[in-house]
């Protein structure tokens, strides 16, 4: 079974950019909290990957889904945003300026062993 990734943005150019470095997986898209919440009511997901204008579904994540882990993405890194997206359960969290190399190595790092590819 492929692995499954819940993306939660609604930047085109960077779900585009996602969905082509993380082809090897099975991604989702959901542009607003309640297309997320949907999505994870309805389906099984190895990791959520978030933007920081998303951050309010962190901790939603963490309650109803414990087993889930979320990475937070943003365009302006700040260390206060930061700190508030690990509070509220996230536990990756850095800039869209990343290489694809990195992107994908952050998300390996995340899933269990049985879903590595």
């Amino acid at each position: 079974m492929k692995t499954r990734i819940l993306i939660i943005d609604d930047e085109p150019r960077w779900i585009d950019f996602v969905k082509n470095d993380l082809s090897r997986f099975e991604i989702v898209v959901a542009s607003t909290i309640e297309e997320a919440l949907k999505q994870l009511e309805d389906d099984q997901f190895d990791l959520v990957i978030a933007s920081s204008g998303h951050l309010d579904i962190i901790k939603e994540i963490g309650e109803k889904y414990a087993d889930k882990r979320v990475i937070v993405t943003t365009v302006r890194p700040n260390t206060q945003e930061a700190l508030n997206a690990y509070r509220l359960g996230a536990v990756r969290y850095f800039p869209k300026s990343f290489g694809s190399e990195d992107l994908l190595n952050r998300v390996r790092e995340l899933l269990p062993l049985s879903s590595k590819p």
